[in-house]
């Protein structure tokens, strides 16, 4: 389950980047109504929110690997800074956000009832590379370029950002 926040962000994206008409047209196609609102809290079947983001990007005719990356900039630079603000203030460069990641997640889950986001163990490969080992069973860790991307250009960064199996490398300028 993923909780609704991810919904609604994927909604702004679609509404700001292709119009609210899109949105209704990929809640209809999903089965939903087209007022359907979304709680920041409510739990969302991560199948729900698959099939969901697979009719934006037919709606849009955007690639789903185009979706997730623009979903990852955009949670990232405008939807987390309002919803999480204190942690994007507090740290001062993109290394110092991605390095309290898991800080971050701990303390979600503690006020989220039923949140899982994935957990992060760290290890420095290099004085500018960080790889973040994610540990989730929901097999989500194709999303984090993206956001990691979006976490560099937030900071006014470019990070450049792979991935194998579940560890991601993080190369910082």
């Amino acid at each position: 389950m993923m909780k609704g926040t991810v919904v609604l962000c994927l909604q702004e994206l679609v509404e700001k980047r292709f119009g609210a008409e899109k949105w209704k047209q990929a809640l209809l196609t999903a089965g939903l109504s087209e007022v359907r609102l979304f709680s920041t809290l409510e739990d969302v079947s991560d199948e729900q929110v698959f099939a969901l983001a697979g009719i934006v990007s037919k709606t849009t005719k955007v690639p789903r690997e185009r979706l997730r990356e623009m979903f990852g900039e955009y949670w990232s630079n405008q939807y987390a800074p309002r919803i999480y603000g204190s942690y994007y203030r507090k740290a001062k460069t993109a290394r110092d956000l991605l390095q309290n990641l898991d800080h971050i997640h701990t303390a979600m889950t503690n006020s989220m009832p039923g949140a899982r986001p994935p957990r992060f163990k760290y290890h420095w490969t290099a004085p500018n590379v960080l790889t973040m080992h994610y540990e989730s069973k929901r097999g989500l860790v194709g999303l984090m370029p993206g956001l990691i991307r979006g976490v560099g250009k937030y900071y006014n960064e470019a990070l450049r950002v792979t991935v194998k199996d579940n560890s991601v490398s993080v190369r910082f300028p």
